[in-house]
């Protein structure tokens, strides 16, 4: 499974520098005039920078295309923010491509060369000796292993939100 941004960043990533009051790389967003900006709250009312430069933008846009205009989900700028509107519902889309991989092969076929297919991503040289090379979903997954075991930790103000909403009635 393979679930992340199209963008540089998440746009949590920004939110957080905002609440940080940090300054954020000109490579992460756009003002709202489309000006590359270090103001995590113009990037906010901006556009987040495609990865990839061009052939990211297309990939963003395939994307959004499955996930929100043909799932008849919001897309673009109608995606709700749920930290500027958490009442209101985001209405977003999710598209799926699901494979009956026992069309492919056997279950140990498959197995034998996924496993194969990692062990060569982990042998691989790494850029930095201190981050090894990974297969996407390792480090999610690790994160959710610590989290069953030690529980998931919440920030003051996010506890907070957790509370006022819990303790709402209909």
């Amino acid at each position: 499974m393979l679930d992340m941004a199209m963008s540089v960043v998440a746009r949590a990533k920004i939110r957080n520098a905002l609440k940080r009051q940090e300054s954020i790389p000109d490579t992460w967003a756009t003002d709202a005039h489309g000006k590359p900006t270090v103001d995590p709250r113009a990037a906010l009312d901006g556009f987040l920078l495609p990865i990839g430069g061009h052939k990211g933008y297309g990939l963003a846009l395939v994307v959004d295309l499955l996930a929100g205009l043909l799932s008849d989900a919001a897309y673009l700028t109608h995606v709700k923010s749920w930290v500027d509107a958490p009442d209101e519902p985001q209405n977003l889309g999710h598209f799926f491509i699901l494979i009956d991989t026992k069309r492919l092969g056997s279950t140990s076929w498959l197995k034998e060369r996924m496993t194969d297919f990692a062990s060569i991503l982990h042998a691989s040289p790494p850029v930095d000796s201190n981050s090894p090379v990974i297969v996407p979903g390792e480090i999610e997954l690790k994160k959710m292993q610590r989290y069953l075991r030690e529980g998931v930790p919440v920030d003051q103000a996010t506890k907070v939100l957790l509370d006022h909403y819990a303790s709402r009635t209909a």
